[in-house]
């Protein structure tokens, strides 16, 4: 198949593929996704992941928003793609192990090109730019375990509108520099959201952040109107950047001291290494008071190897309330945490 046709009949669901490129022995790299359209058309979500091939709760989610979803009930149309990066999800791997390419910096890709730029060529033509918006599911590399939280990529020349990572949910929105080829940049400077949502960490299925991942879509849906209901968001939602790694200064066993999610202030304990050969420990410390979005969750380190992922106050603030007044909103357990721990943030 060569194009994703939306008009397929009301209130009802249907799979597809697109061919995009061939492999060595002639067989075809194809893109699988499916349609669910509900008693209008518009407005189109998009919902993909494994555009990095070990990142796999993204592929749970979508799979079951197709089987929760009535599409009687639903207002518009959802494109689901589980897995973008094929070859990159047979080979178990990030890239594609032969031409190496990150496809998250590639788009809008090359029709005549890499197996990965065409990947990102035929996803940005066929599946893109027939959206009104998109959750673009991720989660950290394999051994960096993330808090679930949108991430909000910014150029010179482009800054996305906060209201559709705020969407989602989660009490943390991270931003920081982006770089040319990232989908949610491509989309954004055509005008179509796509928001970057990260859920927990590659190579393995954890229920937690999967029913995480599960939630902020759905709140994402109530939230423009596509489904019913009253979506669940903080009612102080924070945005923080300058994202920090924290390395070990020698190798060994990592023992976190503290979780993804966790409030922490300056010098704060964050972990220890211990050289099972030598005996030697390194103490990891918070450089400031921080937010920790992301820890090690594979226990073997080199000298080197980033163990803690940071992101402190002082760039951050309380960001204003949602113009949506039919919010159930919740607490928000980093606020009530930094009031706890003594830290200000700027609202």
């Amino acid at each position: 198949m060569s194009e994703v046709n939306l008009n397929i009949e009301t209130g009802t669901k249907q799979r597809g593929f697109i061919q995009c490129a061939e492999l060595e022995d002639g067989s075809p790299v194809i893109i699988p996704y499916f349609i669910v359209r509900g008693v209008s058309k518009k407005p189109v979500l998009l919902l993909n992941a494994a555009i990095h091939g070990e990142e796999l709760n993204g592929i749970e989610v979508i799979n079951r928003v197709f089987e929760k979803i009535n599409p009687m009930e639903l207002h518009g149309t959802i494109i689901g793609v589980p897995v973008v990066n094929t070859p990159a999800f047979r080979a178990r791997n990030r890239l594609d192990p032969i031409d190496g390419k990150n496809l998250n910096r590639v788009f809008p890709g090359e029709k005549n090109g890499t197996t990965t730029e065409r990947i990102a060529y035929y996803f940005f033509n066929k599946f893109v730019k027939k959206a009104t918006f998109g959750i673009d599911l991720h989660t950290g590399s394999k051994g960096h375990l993330l808090v679930p939280h949108p991430r909000i990529r910014t150029l010179d020349d482009f800054t996305p509108v906060l209201e559709y990572p705020r969407a989602l949910g989660t009490e943390f929105i991270f931003q920081s520099k982006g770089e040319k080829g990232m989908l949610n940049i491509e989309a954004g400077k055509i005008g179509i959201p796509i928001v970057c949502f990260e859920i927990g960490v590659a190579g393995i299925l954890d229920e937690y952040y999967i029913k995480a991942g599960l939630k902020g879509v759905m709140n994402f849906m109530k939230y423009f109107g596509m489904i019913k209901g009253i979506p669940e968001i903080p009612k102080q939602q924070v945005l923080l950047k300058d994202y920090q790694e924290i390395v070990s200064q020698i190798g060994g066993l990592f023992y976190p001291r503290v979780k993804a999610g966790d409030v922490v202030k300056k010098n704060q304990l964050l972990g220890v290494t211990k050289s099972p050969f030598t005996g030697e420990k390194h103490y990891v410390r918070a450089p400031d008071d921080c937010y920790i979005v992301g820890i090690r969750s594979q226990p073997v380190v080199r000298q080197g190897t980033a163990v803690v992922w940071l992101m402190t106050f002082e760039k951050g603030n309380i960001l204003p309330p949602l113009r949506k007044n039919d919010l159930k909103n919740l607490s928000s357990k980093m606020v009530t945490q930094t009031r706890e721990k003594g830290i200000k943030i700027t609202e």
